[in-house]
């Protein structure tokens, strides 16, 4: 799992499934299913000010922009 500084919890699952949760209520925000297991969790980085979540599924590097 991945905490992020806006009250967004990212999580991965086995089936493919990345998910994101608000912090304070657990309420599913968005859900992306990849079409391969992921064995690693989500990680986040900054370029140019601008937050992504990143995570590998099936050799595929995935690659999600945040919203301010």
């Amino acid at each position: 799992m991945l905490a992020t500084g806006g009250g967004v919890v990212f999580a991965a699952s086995r089936e493919g499934n990345v998910m994101a949760f608000e912090t304070r209520t657990g309420k599913l925000l968005w859900r992306f299913q990849t079409g391969a297991p992921i064995d690693s969790s989500p990680m986040s980085y900054a370029v140019d000010g601008k937050q992504y979540v990143a995570l590998s599924a099936g050799g595929v590097l995935y690659s999600f922009a945040l919203s301010e």
